[in-house]
Formats: C-alpha cells, structure tokens, sequence
C-alpha cells in the first residue's frame, strides 16, 4: 500500500514539474524579476524618507514670499504672454503681499488692464479664492469663482 502512494506521489510531482517546467513562451509562462534584497531596502528608504521631506514642507505655514512667488508661477501659467510683459516693463503689472488681520495672505496682483485680483491664502493649508476689483468698472471688489491651492504652485 505505501509503494502505490509513494508511485502516485512520484506520478504526480513529475507531471506537475513537466507542466511547470515549460520554458517555452506559452500562454501559461510567467517571467520574474528578480531585484535584489538590498537594492529593494534601499529604494523603500529614500521613497520613505523622501515622502517625509514633503510631508514636513507641506506641514509648514507658507511665508509670504512663497505665497507671492505661487501666484507669480499660476499667473504665468495661466497667462503665458505675462512673463515677456513684465519683463519688457511696458505695463504697470506688479505684485503685492501682505497678510490681513484674519492670519491670511494676501496676494494683490495689478493686471495690464487696470484690473485688482486679491489672492487670500490660508498660510497652513494652501487654499486660496480670489476677488476682483475693476476702478471705474467694478468699483467694490467681489468675490470670483477661482480656487486653487497655491502649494500646487510652488517651485
């Protein structure tokens, strides 16, 4: 009795070695890659290290500057023709930073049309909406429906 179950045991792993064992590029081949321990540690630890580094600078309130070098980039980004404006200086378009008595900074851009777009930042999270005001046209700043958060914005 034993013999005929070590026969069929034996049976057995030899067909399952026949199948596994195609080295052929069949439907039923799996290729693996093999990456060493090491290199895989390594590479978990910068990525998690890495991810810290980000973690704390996206923890951290923005400054002022920040907040008015993230507007000047989605400025640019949004109007591609603005950078080559200001630096011809044909055009009264300036930029202007303060942080308001609610903790928020504001970010006051002067557009070639005369136009006022106030950028209110939360310094801890990077949310901002923004108002216009138009002299002569909108004489009281109103509230636009653009959002964004600046943290996308910074260099």
């Amino acid at each position: 009795m034993k013999k005929k179950l070590l026969a069929m045991l034996l049976s057995g792993m030899i067909l399952g070695l026949t199948a596994c064992g195609n080295s052929g590029n069949g439907a039923g081949a799996v290729e693996v890659e093999e990456t060493p321990i090491a290199e895989t540690v390594q590479t978990e630890t910068e990525s998690g290290e890495q991810a810290a580094a980000e973690s704390e600078e996206a923890d951290a309130e923005l400054t002022e500057e920040q907040a008015l070098e993230a507007v000047r980039n989605y400025c640019f980004q949004i109007q591609p023709d603005l950078k080559e404006m200001v630096e011809a200086d044909e055009e009264t378009i300036y930029w202007d930073v303060i942080t308001n008595e609610e903790g928020q900074i504001v970010v006051l851009y002067r557009s070639y049309t005369g136009a006022q777009i106030r950028y209110y930042i939360d310094p801890a999270t990077g949310e901002a909406y923004t108002t216009e005001l138009v002299p002569g046209i909108i004489d009281e700043e109103q509230r636009t429906e653009d959002t964004l958060n600046i943290r996308d914005y910074l260099e």
